[in-house]
């Protein structure tokens, strides 16, 4: 991992960037986890970012702010109930005084599947590889 790569993962978030229909590249920003070298976050299940994903699951990160290094890969929708958990535990540990606002809602929509988690596989050669964080 090269040392900006590595810099921009330690700030937790990403812009993600999925594709409308046309095409065109829409960036999001969204907290991230990464977990065995694959890019997790959790969004609301009826977001645009869940609609452009099942229409077309191909993908681009922009790891730490809108123009960072670009990971292309795969992303899939995953409503297991630990991946969930497990990526909500990782926001308190990396945002946690943010999460004293947020985290009864987050928790809500687990509980009543209304939150989802993206997971994003990158493309090989895979800048992440082996990497878990927090």
């Amino acid at each position: 991992m090269t040392p900006e790569l590595q810099g921009a993962v330690k700030r937790y978030r990403l812009w993600f960037g999925s594709h409308r229909r046309s095409g065109e590249l829409i960036k999001i920003q969204v907290w991230l986890a990464v977990n065995n070298g694959q890019i997790e976050f959790l969004t609301s299940g009826d977001s645009y970012k869940v609609k452009r994903i099942r229409t077309n699951p191909r993908v681009i990160c922009y790891i730490g702010d809108k123009e960072g290094p670009p990971i292309p890969g795969v992303a899939e929708i995953v409503m297991g109930r630990d991946a969930l958990w497990r990526v909500y535990r990782a926001y308190w540990k990396t945002h946690p005084l943010v999460m004293i606002f947020l985290a009864l809602p987050i928790r809500w929509r687990i509980k009543t599947r209304k939150e989802l988690l993206v997971r994003v596989r990158p493309d090989d050669p895979n800048p992440l590889a082996d990497i878990t964080d927090p």
